[in-house]
């Protein structure tokens, strides 16, 4: 299935049941040193009054030294309260330095990455609501009903919308589709620095974090060389230097990085695939396995020091099915996340990476290709978990355009021969029954088949399809390549890289969810994707 918008946001994908930082400031931790002001410790006079004259004297000249005596004694008794004063002054002051140093020397260890005040919660995801209607979605913080279960039994929820038309709502308990988990905040064990989780890029046990100001060769940014392919060079080399002929003079180059994974043994049952009264027939012209290769190429850009992921391909190959000479790449699922710079060139990259697998595909004895633009609900994901908010979907029409663009693109280049809408194409090679239709894990017809398949009437089965003719008549291609020579590196491209996680959009996918990678902000985009390297 496709995602794009008209900024080209591309995604695309079999439906699924269930979103870094900006530019760090980390400044060296410094410690805060504070002197106390020296304090002046007066001693005070002794303060004795005459009151009676000891020296034999006449009672008046006593009389005037006693009276100024005591004019003195009290400028002196002034003076010594002048001076108590000053030294409550420094006294207290003092006081307020020593609680001020203290607390310099007691506050909390600053934050060593970014300066933003930053939302720690995570966001949740879309869930299928389990009515039956099929784009029918339990968005992000609403509301949704849970039947009572035993512990351990998947709980499967119905909107509120759905909720309020059922008739027995007896032992249903209601909830929110929330996402509980929030940031941690990550305290270096040699420096005490505190670090966002996701600007810390550490992905251990928070004990045993050491931030990367005091240990940055624990830390991997950006992908290895050793983690290249003939595969992925392929696409790799085309790709930068059509973005370095495309750029302007005031814009950067910020190279882009490819990686692909490749599971030349792959396949799946016929008879899960196919409409059940029609099996017998279907085992007959594939066998009982319908089998090929799966490809996943997965594309970064460098910003910031970071290589960050903003494309992914899962591609399905198949080598002569049904023996007819025809070998056919098939592109399952493409997801895109809006991250790429410059953004005036987003569309043609998109493009450029699709048009570069083809022709990867044809330099590897591939002939013939399938594509179905079918947008997602909005707020689906199928690889990069909660996109930015300005991330929608396209409507069918302006995805089936811009689709027509790539292979007009691909057809002035000399990449593609031809294509044909699926109305052309069933009239060109007369089709007349279902087994007419070639049949691909994750395409457009064999779910339609099988949802049409009547086990007691097969024989009415084409018949009732046909009223999908005019819906899916112009939104699935057929197209044929160009020949070239096979590339003198084809053994290192059709050779086993297989990886669990990441030639799987679902194990992808089930890992950002459970590790809360998401692709909505830029921090939390540049963590998830250096989680998605330390993975390679």
């Amino acid at each position: 299935m496709n995602q794009l918008n008209k900024s080209a946001t591309l995604n695309h994908g079999a439906k699924i049941v269930r979103g870094p930082p900006p530019k760090t400031h980390c400044p060296i931790l410094a410690t805060q040193t504070m002197l106390s002001p020296a304090i002046d410790v007066l001693a005070s006079p002794e303060k004795k009054l005459n009151q009676s004259s000891r020296t034999g004297r006449s009672p008046k000249i006593q009389k005037k030294k006693t009276l100024s005596t005591i004019e003195h004694s009290e400028q002196e008794i002034m003076l010594c309260g002048t001076e108590n004063q000053e030294r409550k002054q420094k006294n207290r002051r003092h006081t307020q330095d020593s609680q001020s140093s203290g607390k310099a020397k007691k506050s909390k260890p600053a934050f060593m990455c970014c300066s933003e005040s930053v939302d720690l919660s995570f966001s949740s995801s879309n869930l299928i609501c389990n009515s039956g209607k099929e784009d029918c979605r339990i968005r992000p913080e609403n509301h949704f009903w849970v039947p009572q279960t035993q512990n351990g039994e998947v709980q499967k929820g119905v909107c509120e919308a759905c909720f309020d038309g059922m008739k027995d709502k007896e032992g249903w308990r209601k909830k929110k589709n929330t996402n509980k988990k929030k940031e941690e905040i990550f305290t270096c064990q040699r420096c005490s620095g505190l670090w966002h989780q996701c600007c810390s890029f550490f992905y251990g046990e928070p004990k045993k974090f050491v931030c990367r100001i005091c240990a940055p060769e624990s830390y991997k940014l950006v992908l290895d060389a050793s983690g290249s392919s003939p595969d992925s060079n392929f696409i790799e080399e085309r790709v930068n230097a059509f973005l370095e002929n495309a750029l302007e003079r005031n814009q950067e180059f910020q190279k882009i990085s490819v990686r692909a994974y490749y599971n030349p043994e792959d396949g799946v049952k016929t008879e899960e695939l196919v409409p059940l009264s029609w099996k017998r027939k279907f085992i007959r012209k594939y066998g009982k396995m319908i089998k090929f290769a799966s490809r996943a190429i997965h594309v970064f850009q460098q910003q910031d020091g970071v290589d960050q992921i903003f494309f992914s391909i899962f591609a399905s190959e198949y080598r002569d099915p049904v023996g007819d000479g025809k070998s056919w790449v098939v592109i399952d699922c493409l997801d895109s996340v809006k991250i790429f710079q410059p953004t005036s060139l987003r569309t043609q990259i998109y493009q450029e990476l699709i048009l570069s697998y083809f022709h990867l595909a044809r330099s590897m004895g591939f002939l013939d290709s399938y594509l179905w633009a079918d947008p997602p609900v909005q707020g689906d994901d199928y690889v990069f978990n909660v996109k930015p908010a300005n991330q929608l979907p396209p409507t069918p029409l302006i995805l089936e355009n811009w689709y027509l663009q790539v292979m007009e693109k691909g057809k002035s280049e000399g990449i593609i021969k031809e294509f044909r809408s699926f109305e052309k194409e069933k009239e060109l090679k007369k089709y007349k029954k279902p087994t007419d239709v070639p049949m691909f894990q994750k395409s457009l017809w064999p779910p339609l088949m099988c949802g049409y398949d009547n086990v007691r009437k097969p024989q009415k089965l084409w018949k009732s399809i046909s009223v999908e003719w005019d819906g899916h008549g112009s939104d699935n291609w057929f197209i044929e390549f160009n020949e070239v020579e096979q590339d003198e590196q084809l053994e290192g491209m059709i050779q086993e890289r297989f990886h669990p996680i990441l030639l799987s959009k679902e194990e992808l996918l089930y890992r950002c969810l459970e590790n809360n990678w998401q692709f909505n902000y830029p921090r939390r985009a540049k963590f998830a994707s250096v989680g998605l390297i330390n993975l390679m």
